[in-house]
């Protein structure tokens, strides 16, 4: 029971694959890929998994040591795994089937007329079973290729007695009976509690959890002070401005030192490390079959064995030396791909920003997509070159427009949308400034909203640098017409937070906090904003010469129109990431603190303290703890732990 998506990435894996394992049979096909139920790869093309993003990833692929995979494991609120997109939980699986399928990932299997289809499995815990089977009788007999739609079945979590959760697993069997044979198919599914496995939380860069329960307004007096850990390998640089990523037992730290640890979520003893050799400024991001990746200062990511540290493979976003290339948002992962940004160390030189895809099984580049074009005219920005013949100038390279930020994806995985930022060194050209939609599949450009205007080398240096360093935040909000309407939100340097359409990056709305300075700096909306219950949150920082009078640095704003609900903290400049659960804001403050607040009154409710060094990065919150990184560019730094009594 394979899918129906054809790959060709996946087939040159699969042909080598055989080559140096002859005893797996097609049907099971490392590494991960379209489900199968493991059954001899000459009879089952008879019934696929229609779902493209149904697929065998446990146990993860190991290019080391290659093993069919026997299961699908998808956390809950999983884009393209769970269908519903949300962390509620229960993970929503796309059972439908496929019959008769010519597919090329099954070169001898050869379709058959499929005469009877039975479906095993207990319809008394899930009727979808008996949906399935009444949707499979409708299109028999079978002599072309036909599917099913539609049809889908909830896997709820487990839940312990002291309310946490577990990982639920079902399975069902498919015996498909054809004029040539039977083809006997047996699924495993696995739905895995969603703690805080990447930066900001889920896929739409929440950075709330919307699960948590036991922390709330009223408790946060009762925080208390539970491990500290601090990196002691790697270089000299020791701060940690990524959310620490949180799994089932293991708490994942990426250092400024390099080094990726894990430790252990009771007493924070390290349990294992990785050393990248170079410098780690974003999050690790934790998959659901157990593979950990992080993007490095020298533009290379690293897969990982969550559970061991291991490396599983290495992959390039660009040079660090010729093109200046450095990762700092985190890898984003969906459907089997992972998704990466590229910008610069700095702004002397700026680098030509990047989104790159890989494949998530070997790191093979899936495609790449430049913000601003390879070279333009020097005398005319806005026009592309490639000799000095096309312009009244000079042909120079294209730089500006980095991706410093984490993507988002749609529900489905199938779109990838990211945020590009200027350079305050060279003129804003091509898309820098702007919004991107992509094809998450082949990196076709779906739109571009371009929220500045370009420049020309004449009008500087410096130059304006806008653009923005968080989001985009894909979310639902009220309509102010008794509906709902989706946005893609982000705060740039400029001053403003703007909304778009995520269907076609139509501006919404605009909330300009602050007129634009004649240059940014580090820029008023720095740290990475956050959502809850329809209202959008962000610390402030500040723009050089700054309009106007003090300006509170701590904001609600409302996601119907951006009007602000309330402001705090005057004039306390923060690039700090802000985090939300169950009503409770946290965020870090200028004097080592983690400040805690009631979201929908801006009211102060607790300062937590004891940091050596300031609170940059965003807490990450589950199960009633609170895991708060510190440090920034010194030889101080590290993870904290809080926790309800």
């Amino acid at each position: 029971m394979t899918n129906a998506r054809t790959a060709l990435t996946l087939l040159t894996l699969v042909a080598a694959t055989l080559l140096v394992s002859p005893a797996i049979v097609s049907a099971q096909c490392p590494p991960s890929c379209p489900i199968s139920g493991g059954g001899d790869g000459a009879t089952d093309c008879y019934a696929e998994m229609a779902s493209p993003a149904m697929h065998l990833n446990s146990p993860f692929f190991n290019p080391a040591k290659i093993k069919p995979a026997k299961e699908h494991r998808c956390f809950d609120g999983d884009p393209g795994c769970d269908l519903d997109g949300e962390v509620d939980g229960k993970c929503e699986f796309d059972i439908d089937l496929c019959l008769y399928n010519a597919d090329p990932n099954l070169p001898s299997c050869t379709p058959s007329d499929v005469t009877a289809v039975s479906i095993k499995g207990s319809t008394t815990k899930f009727p979808a079973f008996a949906t399935l089977q009444s949707a499979v009788d409708a299109l028999l007999p079978a002599t072309s290729s036909v599917c099913t739609s539609g049809v889908s079945v909830t896997l709820p979590l487990k839940v312990t007695g002291s309310g946490a959760q577990k990982v639920s697993k079902m399975s069902f069997k498919a015996i498909t009976t054809t004029a040539s044979g039977i083809d006997k198919d047996k699924t495993k599914l696995s739905c895995v509690p969603h703690r805080w496995p990447s930066v900001n939380y889920n896929h739409k860069n929440h950075n709330g959890n919307s699960a948590e329960s036991a922390i709330t307004p009223a408790n946060v007096l009762s925080l208390s002070f539970k491990w500290d850990f601090q990196p002691s390998l790697g270089t000299s640089l020791k701060g940690v401005t990524g959310s620490p990523t949180v799994g089932r037992k293991l708490v994942y730290i990426a250092s400024w030192d390099g080094v990726v640890y894990a430790v252990d979520k009771k007493k924070g003893k390290l349990k294992w490390s990785y050393d990248t050799g170079a410098s780690l400024q974003s999050s690790a991001t934790l998959t659901a079959e157990g593979r950990l990746l992080v993007v490095d200062s020298l533009a290379v990511v690293h897969a990982l064995d969550a559970k061991k540290g291991g490396l599983l493979w290495t992959a390039s976003i660009g040079d660090p030396d010729l093109e200046a290339a450095h990762g700092w948002g985190s890898p984003r992962v969906a459907n089997g791909r992972v998704f990466v940004g590229r910008s610069s160390h700095g702004d002397q030189p700026c680098t030509q920003g990047h989104m790159y895809a890989f494949d998530l099984d070997d790191g093979t580049e899936l495609w790449r997509v430049a913000t601003v074009p390879d070279f333009i005219c020097d005398d005319d920005t806005t026009v592309e070159c490639t000799t000095n013949a096309d312009c009244g100038g000079t042909c120079v390279p294209g730089i500006g427009g980095g991706v410093t930020t984490t993507p988002s994806t749609s529900s489905d995985g199938e779109t990838v949308y990211f945020v590009s930022v200027g350079c305050f060194t060279s003129p804003s050209i091509g898309n820098s400034d702007a919004f991107f939609s992509v094809d998450a599949a082949s990196g076709a450009v779906n739109w571009i909203h371009r929220t500045q205007f370009v420049e020309q080398y004449a009008d500087g240096p410096p130059y304006n640098d806008y653009g923005f360093l968080n989001g985009p935040m894909l979310v639902t909000v009220d309509d102010g017409m008794a509906g709902t309407q989706d946005l893609l939100v982000a705060g740039s340097k400029d001053g403003s937070l703007y909304a778009v359409d995520p269907d076609t990056g139509a501006p919404v709305w605009t909330e300009v906090v602050q007129p634009a300075a004649d240059f940014a700096g580090f820029g008023l909306f720095n740290g990475a904003i956050g959502f809850e219950d329809g209202d959008i949150f962000a610390a402030l920082y500040q723009q050089i010469n700054e309009i106007g009078g003090p300006l509170d640095r701590l904001w609600s704003f409302s996601g119907t129109d951006g009007l602000s609900n309330w402001s705090a903290r005057e004039d306390e400049f923060t690039w700090a990431h802000v985090a939300l659960a169950n009503g409770v804001l946290f965020v870090g403050a200028t004097a080592n603190v983690l400040e805690v607040y009631d979201a929908a009154t801006g009211t102060l409710l607790n300062t937590l303290g004891g940091f050596s060094a300031r609170v940059v990065g965003g807490a990450s919150i589950s199960d009633g703890t609170l895991y708060v990184p510190y440090g920034v560019t010194g030889n101080t730094g590290g993870v904290m732990a809080f926790a309800l009594p």
